[in-house]
């Protein structure tokens, strides 16, 4: 039983390599199939160890003074196994009528190996990363994810795909050349590189402790594309194929936050004290940026873009009222914006393929008529990421809001002044989100649009399913990390 969880992990890589061998002699459903029931394996079977567990640990090898790498499943990464699980395996089948368009576009009819293989590797390492309980371990697998997502958008991308992918692939990598060097200063420093569990022997790292911090947030929060770091985004997400943007935008960015979480708010919460406001001010300059810039844009995909910077400024927000309620609010955050923003990419996706590359929404309008399917997934999309019921979403804005309210309002009257902007913050996501459902699916337009196929709608009809089933029992996704927070870490914060 020990070794279950890596076997498991295993298994989409080992169906990556096998599809990359046979390449073009594969039916595009066949790999699109293999690789979806991969990556349910792997989250199935996280999710019975999890639940006949609790806690779950899976040693790979012992690395002497590096540590020993590991796998790990608790309720902390339970909502981000669930939500990388569900939307990368859904996404595969959503992916073969896009990519089938894109291919032919490009000449490209019988690389479904290739595509496949890059596909399996960069949603498996994504679940490598969150399960891992060593920074060498995250690293490695981290940079798998980005390796295959940058050749996702090289290979398939839009636009001037080339320079997109690189100024992609540099941006990630100086998070990650942040992040390394700060691991670097704690593993050679105490001797190992595990973060879980929390070694004995931290407090050696005496006046380094900020150095490490710094730089490891830092690398995070590119990662995350906050205010500041976030010029990346609007291009690497717009311009990558459909499938690969609802991977990118709802998955990969919020593994920054989750980091942070498991790795700063679990083993230096007093640092994380010292910088609480300014961590408070940059989510909400963010949640207020994205949103704006949203409102504004007229290209579809380029308006999912900003939103995604938006809700990364919520799952922040949540981590800097640095409370158990804030935190819980943050990992479901995560759930929900896979959730909701994997649903608005797909919308996309069938206005792109179906419509002629329809992507402006100037042009658009009176679409529901004709993509009642479509036009409705969209909806619950755009209210799962306003946190409205019955969705999801409706939780995670309400704890965060909470969360970061109790905090404010103990700064008194400024307090009170600064809780206002927040509250104009989380208005300004359902403006720009009912905004666009008016101009691109009901409005004045009488453009009639082409419904997307069952490989598509059906997709888009599970996730949207989840994302109500969970609204109705939230403690699905929930449960687990109450169930976290009543152990060992619960003394942290309180």
């Amino acid at each position: 039983m020990n070794y279950i969880a890596i076997y498991a992990l295993l298994t989409p890589f080992i169906v990556g390599a096998i599809l990359l061998v046979l390449n073009k002699k594969i039916k595009p459903t066949i790999g699109a199939y293999a690789v979806a029931a991969s990556l349910v394996l792997v989250t199935a079977v996280d999710s019975i160890l999890l639940y006949a567990y609790g806690s779950y640990m899976s040693i790979i090898v012992n690395l002497g003074k590096l540590g020993s790498f590991s796998l790990i499943i608790d309720g902390l990464n339970w909502p981000i196994i669930a939500g990388i699980g569900l939307v990368t395996a859904v996404i595969s089948v959503y992916s073969y009528p896009y990519m089938k368009v894109r291919m032919k576009e490009m000449g490209k009819e019988h690389e479904w190996g290739i595509y496949y293989f890059l596909y399996a590797f960069f949603s498996v390492a994504m679940l490598g990363i969150v399960e891992s309980n060593n920074f060498i371990l995250f690293y490695i697998f981290l940079e798998v994810a980005l390796i295959a997502s940058f050749l996702l958008i090289a290979f398939y991308g839009y636009g001037n795909r080339s320079r997109i992918s690189v100024i992609y692939l540099i941006w990630t990598h100086l998070g990650g050349f942040l992040f390394l060097t700060g691991a670097f200063i704690y593993g050679l420093t105490l001797g190992t590189f595990n973060f879980y569990p929390v070694p004995v022997n931290i407090s050696l790292l005496g006046p380094l402790t900020s150095i490490v911090v710094v730089l490891v947030i830092l690398g995070l929060l590119i990662k995350m594309a906050v205010f500041g770091v976030h010029m990346w985004l609007p291009y690497a997400h717009a311009e990558a194929p459909t499938p690969v943007s609802a991977l990118l935008s709802p998955a990969m960015i919020g593994i920054g936050g989750y980091a942070i979480i498991r790795i700063l708010y679990v083993m230096f919460p007093s640092y994380l004290v010292s910088g609480q406001w300014i961590l408070l001010a940059l989510s909400l300059i963010t949640i207020i940026y994205g949103g704006m810039m949203a409102l504004k844009e007229t290209d579809f995909k380029r308006l999912l873009a900003y939103s995604s910077i938006a809700q990364m400024g919520y799952m922040l927000m949540g981590i800097a009222t640095l409370s158990p309620l804030g935190i819980l609010g943050a990992l479901m955050q995560f759930f929900s914006h896979a959730v909701g923003k994997s649903m608005l990419f797909s919308s996309s996706g069938v206005l792109i393929t179906e419509n002629d590359n329809l992507r402006d929404i100037r042009k658009m309008g009176g679409l529901a008529k004709s993509m009642p399917y479509t036009s409705t997934f969209a909806m619950v999309g755009f209210m799962d990421i306003s946190g409205l019921p019955p969705t999801f979403g409706f939780f995670s804005k309400l704890f965060i809001l909470i969360a970061v309210g109790s905090e404010l309002v103990k700064l008194g009257t400024a307090g009170i002044i600064v809780l206002v902007f927040v509250l104009i913050g989380f208005g300004i996501t359902p403006a720009y989100s009912f905004v666009a459902m008016k101009r691109i699916f009901f409005g004045a337009g009488s453009i009639k649009g082409r419904e997307g196929s069952m490989y598509m709608l059906v997709p888009m009809a599970i996730i949207a399913f989840v994302g109500i089933i969970t609204f109705m029992f939230p403690g699905a996704i929930m449960g687990p990390i109450n169930e976290f927070f009543k152990g060992a870490y619960l003394g942290l914060m309180m």
